[in-house]
């Protein structure tokens, strides 16, 4: 169908199918080994790009407004709607350095440095969310592969059970996992676990994994979903009570269905992170004890998963009269990431937000062996020189 005339157009107008079948023949034309084809070169019937696949959108679509020009933001909405991903190049020396250096030579974890530099930290961040997508969608189906072997069933008919943390990079990689999800054609069934509330909802809402969970809707045949309804905080007193909630119990029964979790970290000084602006907001409106946050960081706080805090020695306890409500508590965590066929990917790439680095928070998760709570790393190149800088 044509457009109308001098009517103002924009690419995120068109449908699902003209654009997937836009950035389809676009690359497909590159599919040879002709070369030296330019984008406007040979007869009509040869051009090659842009130009030749405005002339055949012309021809399949009866679309004699979709010009050369427009292919261009056409392909940019294919990205931005997830038909095209690209996939992040690594640094191979720097994980095998970072591993000399915090002794992880016996540490079956991997690490993973996206070759991504220079100031602008949000293509940093895009690229180490990217990378971290790319690397739960391998375990998905390293883990499905592993079930169906073992139940006898085909992959399809399995279910891989993901956790999901709170935090705008979590957020970051759930979306781009949604992404891959709705491309590949032979999933499992994925289960989304939230492991925590995601906190603070008056202010930052699309940080809690209940929201992001609306990423995988499309496609809802695939994906079922455990919700977790509660305080990100409560009095330590009142835990264990709090956990036999009737809507609770079963999210905490269901914890060790999880084969893969997902999480980042945040550090105790960052104006972004969660816990600390959850506490701000709290003695802000005068709900706890102003003197809570300085009381932490007496006790060394240097960082925090998922809204518990730790110091570079250890877990950080009984600071606060308060403790996060979530699934697994960090030494669970780090129990988790030893126990054969689950794996947790910790993203310590840059805040999506400001691009500040994680280093001090994420020093402690590669040096004290009480604090590895991970099998997968995802880092970016400026983060693995600043650690490696460190004395």
């Amino acid at each position: 169908m044509k457009k109308a005339k001098n009517t103002r157009w924009h690419a995120s107008e068109e449908s699902n199918a003209l654009i997937f079948d836009v950035c389809k023949h676009f690359l497909d034309q590159f599919s040879s080994k002709q070369e030296n084809d330019s984008d406007d070169s040979g007869s009509d019937s040869e051009k090659k790009g842009a130009a030749g696949t405005a002339q055949w959108v012309s021809q399949k679509w009866n679309r004699n407004d979709i010009s050369r020009e427009k292919i261009y933001p056409l392909l940019a909405e294919g990205i931005r709607r997830g038909f095209l991903f690209l996939q992040t190049p690594v640094e191979k020396q720097l994980p095998e350095r970072l591993k000399n250096k915090f002794h992880l030579e016996n540490h079956e974890g991997t690490i993973t440095v996206v070759d991504i530099a220079g100031k602008d930290n949000s293509a940093i961040a895009e690229g180490v969310t990217s990378q971290a997508a790319d690397q739960v969608i391998y375990l998905i189906d390293e883990v499905a592969r592993q079930k169906a072997q073992k139940e006898g069933k085909e992959i399809s008919q399995v279910k891989v059970h993901l956790g999901m943390g709170a935090g705008l990079v979590s957020m970051l990689v759930a979306q781009k996992l949604a992404q891959r999800v709705r491309s590949g054609k032979n999933i499992p069934c994925l289960v989304l676990h939230a492991i925590s509330t995601g906190g603070f909802f008056i202010a930052a809402p699309h940080k809690a994994p209940i929201t992001y969970f609306s990423y995988f809707d499309e496609i809802r045949s695939k994906v079922e979903y455990i919700a977790l309804f509660a305080h990100t905080v409560v009095p330590e007193e009142e835990y264990a009570k709090i956990k036999e909630n009737p809507g609770l119990r079963l999210c905490f029964e269901r914890k060790n269905e999880i084969d893969i979790i997902i999480t980042s970290m945040a550090g105790a000084q960052h104006k972004h992170g969660l816990l600390r602006q959850y506490f701000e907001w709290l003695i802000d409106n005068h709900l706890i004890n102003s003197d809570t946050i300085t009381n932490m960081e007496e006790a060394g706080w240097i960082g925090d998963v998922q809204f518990q805090p730790y110091t570079k020695d250890g877990i950080l306890e009984k600071a606060s009269p308060f403790r996060a409500v979530t699934l697994f508590d960090l030494n669970e965590l780090v129990e988790f990431a030893k126990t054969p066929g689950k794996y947790i990917v910790l993203v310590g790439g840059p805040c999506g937000e400001c691009g500040e680095l994680k280093t001090d928070p994420l020093r402690p998760l590669l040096a004290n062996d009480h604090l590895r709570l991970w099998t997968h790393l995802i880092l970016d190149v400026k983060t693995a020189n600043e650690l490696l800088a460190a004395m």
